[in-house]
């Protein structure tokens, strides 16, 4: 339950971010797995090349993923939408840069797993054992995913995000920067992702395809959860990590995620607008 916890929370986290992402700009950013990947690499360049200090390094590493997530949008999805680029051919624009940019990633950096040279404290008790890393993770992860919540509720920008997702043409109308709007919306997401890639990669290592599965998670999240929910979305991601985990205490690891998926089906043939979605009539 431990580990379920840590991982569901790193979920809920993704999720949060992806869901921002989506809830404004209705773009399917499957990109933004590359984009978590890049924010663990330019974490694992500044401490192990630059000499930087671990929370230098996790910082270079929010920034580096925002820049790379908000020139995804500024230089591939604004002109596709220009273009009159349907929803599908955005999601495919969008996995094509995802492979590319992961398969730059081997060619310039290589295919391995890498790691920081950062010795993390072990806390057990009985059976149960974790590090400080994953309890600093997850204390993070909460925090943010509960500051993304207050700044879309209580803050000007937030609220005309809301706006913007709500009615992108009459937002547009009143006066509203719309393209600005989606430029917010790929700056937090991204920050958020470039953090848990950055986390992760203290936790457990990075590779080129390390955002993939995530990202995944994230995505199946936001739908079960209901896709105009940032909160739905990140409780279903922590329902997700704690299904997998708790999943694998009683059968094969290989199976972990069938039963996790199960689950998801279930859910959406309970309740197929989602978690905190709005039934549509």
């Amino acid at each position: 339950m431990i580990t379920g916890a840590i991982l569901g929370c790193e979920y809920a986290l993704l999720a949060a971010s992806w869901g921002v992402i989506f809830k404004v700009t209705k773009t399917f950013h499957f990109a933004h797995a590359v984009v978590y990947t890049l924010g663990a690499y330019f974490a694992l360049i500044a401490f192990n090349s630059l000499g930087m200090a671990l929370i230098q390094a996790l910082t270079l590493g929010v920034l580096g993923a925002s820049l790379a997530g908000c020139l995804i949008e500024v230089l591939l999805y604004k002109p596709l939408r220009r273009a009159g680029a349907t929803h599908e051919g955005i999601l495919i624009a969008s996995l094509g840069l995802l492979l590319i940019i992961e398969m730059l990633i081997v060619l310039l950096i290589g295919d391995g797993p890498q790691s920081i040279d950062y010795h993390a404290t072990l806390f057990t008790s009985g059976d149960i054992a974790f590090t400080n890393t994953q309890a600093y993770s997850a204390g993070i992860d909460v925090l943010l995913i509960a500051g993304l919540l207050c700044f879309m509720s209580f803050t000007r920008t937030g609220r005309t995000m809301e706006a913007v997702a709500i009615n992108v043409e009459l937002a547009a109308l009143v006066g509203i920067g719309v393209q600005k709007i989606f430029n917010y919306a790929f700056l937090v997401g991204s920050a958020l992702a470039g953090l848990a890639g950055a986390l992760a990669l203290v936790d457990r290592g990075i590779d080129p395809f390390a955002g993939t599965m995530p990202i995944t998670m994230a995505f199946i999240a936001v739908i079960v959860g209901g896709v105009e929910s940032i909160l739905g979305g990140a409780m279903a991601g922590f329902i997700l990590g704690m299904s997998i985990n708790l999943c694998a205490a009683v059968i094969p690891s290989e199976f972990q995620h069938v039963a996790a998926f199960s689950l998801v089906i279930l859910l959406l043939i309970v309740r197929p607008e989602g978690l905190l979605g709005i039934r549509s009539r």
